[in-house]
């Protein structure tokens, strides 16, 4: 599994640290006020909708694709599948993701 490198682009993030799952970070989200951070993507994972469902239940198991990605702390993943959330991903040098996010405007 690998990731594509994309042309950077910025986007507006608000962050959770170290979710245990997709679940977990949207009631984060709906619950408590996370300022929102300016992050530059630069690749982009794609799944399929079993792989990112698969994904999201267990947010804390290293991934293969993650580890491979050696980006500064300022630069995320976008992961995308068909009909689900686009989620943001700062790994900081771990194997998992460390920070998911979402867009605003998702």
């Amino acid at each position: 599994m690998t990731i594509a490198i994309c042309r950077p682009y910025l986007a507006n993030v608000r962050f959770s640290r170290k979710p245990a799952n997709l679940r977990g970070m949207l009631r984060e989200h709906s619950g408590y006020h996370i300022e929102e951070e300016r992050v530059c993507v630069v690749a982009v994972k794609t799944l399929t909708a079993a792989e990112y469902d698969a994904f999201v239940c267990d947010m804390s198991r290293a991934q293969d694709w993650i580890a491979s990605f050696n980006g500064r702390s300022e630069q995320c993943i976008a992961v995308h599948a068909p009909a689900r959330l686009t989620l943001y991903i700062r790994a900081e040098g771990y194997d998992y993701p460390r920070y998911v996010g979402l867009a605003d405007a998702d």
